[in-house]
């Protein structure tokens, strides 16, 4: 019996690493992730426009560990904030097409704690100590996980 692959463009490659609400994917890939012994990396935020500062920023993020996970407000969390520039589909494509990035979760919440619950990664990155976030932080250490704080 031969086994058929599939070849995936690299358009494929990109969409297939966007997801929005697909708790049942995302608990697939986290296991797979876990028993391959990854270390799992989140940020969180609206990430409307990338400049070569933001993309730097990020590429240190991921080297925290093997899998960077991006948390990515959707369009009604993020105009909860301020106005937006771009459509979440298009932030979440831009983020996916950088390399480094392993998986793009458009959030509907302001707040990334619920789904921080659920991805439990070992490293939450953030770029400033803020109480808001406290119980975040203390979802990420409660789990074994830790935060670092970079600029």
């Amino acid at each position: 019996m031969v086994q058929q692959t599939t070849i995936k463009t690299e358009l494929e490659r990109i969409q297939s690493r966007i997801h929005k609400g697909d708790i049942n994917s995302l608990e697939k890939k986290m296991a797979y992730w876990r028993f391959k012994s990854y270390k799992i990396v989140f940020i969180f935020g609206n990430y409307d426009v990338l400049d070569r500062k933001r993309i730097e920023y990020l590429a240190q993020v991921a080297d925290f560990g093997n899998r960077l996970v991006i948390g990515l407000r959707s369009d009604e969390a993020a105009r909860k904030l301020g106005q937006l520039v771009n459509d979440e589909y298009t932030r979440a494509t831009v983020l996916a097409a950088l390399r480094f990035v392993s998986r793009v979760e458009i959030i509907d919440d302001v707040s990334p704690l619920e789904f921080i619950k659920l991805l439990k990664p070992h490293v939450l990155v953030d770029s400033k100590a803020d109480a808001k976030q406290a119980a975040c932080y203390e979802t990420i250490i409660a789990n074994g996980g830790k935060v670092e704080l970079i600029d």
